[in-house]
C-alpha cells in the first residue's frame, strides 16, 4: 500500500483539479475501495489478493487528500476549524482499534473485512447524501499550472521535511509493539499506549483552533517537527513503563499538531484550484514515499542494529529535516495567488 500511495494521490488530485470533477472522482473512489474491500477476503491466490490489495490503495490512498481539500474549501477563511472535522478521524481509529479484535477474535478475519468494505460504503453513502448544488467555477489548469505550483521552493521545502519526519516514523510504526514485548511488556501493555498517543493526538486536535490563536500554522509545523526527534532520542533511553507511557504523549505533537498545521500550511502554498493536486502531492511524498522508506529501511535495519540505534538514526533524520525547513522557508509567506472564478453551478473540484 505504501508503494501505491507514492503515486496515487498526486495523479487522482490532479485529475479532479484539471477536470473540476473532484466531489465526482471522490464519490467513485469510494465506493470503488468498498467494492474492492468486499473482494479481497474472497481470494483464495496470490494473484487475486495482490490485484485487491493494490485496487484498495489505488482508490482509498486518495480520500484523505480529497477530503482535506473539500474539507477547507468548505470552511474558506476559518481554516482553524479543519481539526473539528479531522478529530472524527481519530475518533474512527481509536474506535476501529478498540472493536476489531474482538470483533474479529469471535467472528474472524474475513468478518472483519468486510466489515472494512461497509465502512466504505457507509463513507460512500454520506459522500452522496453531501452533495451541494451551490458550486463555484474556477478557471481552467493545465499541467504547466500544476508543475509551476509544485515547483515553489517552499512547498518543495515543507515535502522534504514533512517526508522526512514520516521516513523518522518507520521504525516506531512497525516495530513498536515489538520492541515492547522484548522489554517484557505484554500486549496490552502495548495497546495501552497506542490508545494513550491516540488520545492525545484528539486532545491537540481538540485545541487546535485555540492553538492557531496564538501562533501561525508555519510556528506550530516547527513545533511538531522539532518533537520528532525529541520522541525518537527519548524513546532510545526509556524502559520503565511510565517513561514508555509518558513519550506516547508527544504524539500530540509529532501526529496531531505536524499534521494539522501541514495541511493548513499547504493550503497557503498554492492557486486556489490547485489545493487538490497540493494536497494529494503532500500525501504522495509525506506518507507515500516516507512511509516507504521509513518502514522498507526498519525493516532492513532492526535486527542487526536493533531499536536502540534505530531511534538513534531516526532523532538524525527528523533534526535534518527540521533543520531544513526552518532555514528554507521565509517566516512571512507570500500571499495566496487564486485562479479567477469563471461562474457558478460548475462542477467542483
Amino acid at each position: 500500500m505504501p508503494g501505491v500511495a507514492t503515486v496515487a494521490p498526486f495523479l487522482w488530485t490532479a485529475y479532479a483539479d484539471v477536470t473540476r470533477r473532484g466531489d465526482r472522482i471522490f464519490l467513485w473512489t469510494t465506493w470503488l475501495s468498498a467494492l474492492a474491500a468486499c473482494a479481497l477476503p474472497n481470494a483464495q491466490r496470490f494473484a487475486s489478493a495482490a490485484v485487491g490489495v493494490f485496487c484498495l490503495a489505488a482508490f482509498r490512498t486518495p480520500l484523505i487528500p480529497f477530503a482535506n481539500s473539500m474539507t477547507l474549501r468548505a470552511l474558506r477563511d476559518r481554516p482553524q476549524r479543519y481539526a473539528a472535522v479531522r478529530l472524527w478521524g481519530t475518533v474512527g481509529y481509536i474506535c476501529a482499534a478498540l472493536g476489531s479484535g474482538p470483533v474479529m477474535d469471535g467472528l474472524g478475519l474475513r468478518v472483519g473485512m468486510y466489515g472494512v468494505a461497509a465502512a466504505m460504503l457507509a463513507c460512500g453513502v454520506v459522500a452522496w447524501a453531501g452533495r451541494t448544488r451551490e458550486r463555484v467555477r474556477l478557471a481552467p489548469v493545465g499541467l504547466r499550472d500544476i508543475l509551476d505550483a509544485t515547483r515553489d521552493r517552499r512547498f518543495l521545502v515543507l515535502l522534504v521535511a514533512t517526508g522526512l519526519a514520516w521516513v523518522s516514523y518507520g521504525p516506531y510504526g512497525t516495530f513498536y509493539t515489538i520492541h515492547l514485548e522484548r522489554l517484557g511488556y505484554s500486549r496490552a501493555f502495548a495497546g495501552a499506549a497506542w490508545a494513550l498517543a491516540a488520545g492525545s493526538e484528539l486532545v491537540a486536535m481538540l485545541l487546535w483552533p485555540r492553538l492557531c490563536g496564538w501562533a501561525a500554522p508555519r510556528t506550530w509545523l516547527i513545533v511538531g517537527l522539532i518533537a520528532h526527534p525529541v520522541r525518537w532520542l527519548l524513546s532510545s533511553i526509556a524502559h520503565g513503563p511510565l517513561f514508555l507511557l509518558g513519550i506516547q504523549l508527544t504524539h500530540a505533537l509529532t501526529f496531531g499538531v505536524f499534521y494539522l498545521a501541514a495541511v493548513q500550511t499547504v493550503e497557503g502554498l498554492v492557486p486556489d484550484g490547485l489545493r487538490t493536486t497540493a494536497q494529494g502531492v503532500f500525501a504522495s511524498v509525506t506518507f507515500g514515499v516516507g512511509g516507504l522508506v521509513g518502514n522498507g529501511l526498519g525493516g532492513l535495519l532492526y535486527e542487526p542494529l536493533g531499536m536502540t540505534a534505530l531511534y538513534i538514526a531516526a532523532g538524525i533524520v527528523a533534526g535534518w529535516g527540521t533543520f531544513l525547513f526552518v532555514v528554507g522557508t521565509p517566516r512571512d509567506g507570500r500571499a495566496r495567488r487564486r485562479l479567477p472564478v469563471t461562474g457558478r453551478r460548475g462542477d467542483p473540484r
